[in-house]
């Protein structure tokens, strides 16, 4: 058996060159549409008050859909994916209420993730991820 163990580690590039890179992801080519960056400088809205109450770090926002779903870019002191939901589910419940309950999606650089956050009639948090190829 160890003998087969280095065929799955000349697997691993083949498998990381599958993904797709940010631009081409489910987020931007159907997800999507008419984006426009904010200044962050100038930018107030009750989001950036909860990312940067939990010292997220926010690099930048995008509005699309007729600036009904941001998107966030942003580093997160934690893998979204890991076994977090004492840190994430606190987080996304209170920007579903800075938000309005519209949906959004987190772009997280330091994971290469894209997380899409939206929320049933009942106010469940329904999540989606994506991971894309880092440049």
């Amino acid at each position: 058996m160890p003998r087969f163990l280095p065929l799955p580690l000349l697997l691993l590039p083949c498998l990381a060159s599958a993904l797709p890179a940010l631009e081409n992801t489910e987020l931007y080519s159907s997800t999507v549409n008419d984006c426009h960056d904010v200044d962050l400088v100038a930018w107030q809205h009750p989001t950036r008050a909860v990312l940067e109450k939990d010292d997220i770090k926010l690099e930048r926002v995008q509005l699309c859909n007729g600036g009904h779903y941001p998107i966030f870019h942003v580093q997160l002191p934690y893998d979204p994916r890991g076994q977090t939901k004492s840190y994430f589910t606190p987080l996304y419940e209170q920007l579903r209420k800075a938000n309005g309950k519209w949906p959004y999606a987190l772009v997280v650089s330091s994971d290469a993730v894209v997380v899409y956050v939206s929320y049933s009639k009942d106010g469940m948090i329904a999540l989606d991820y994506e991971s894309y190829a880092v440049p």
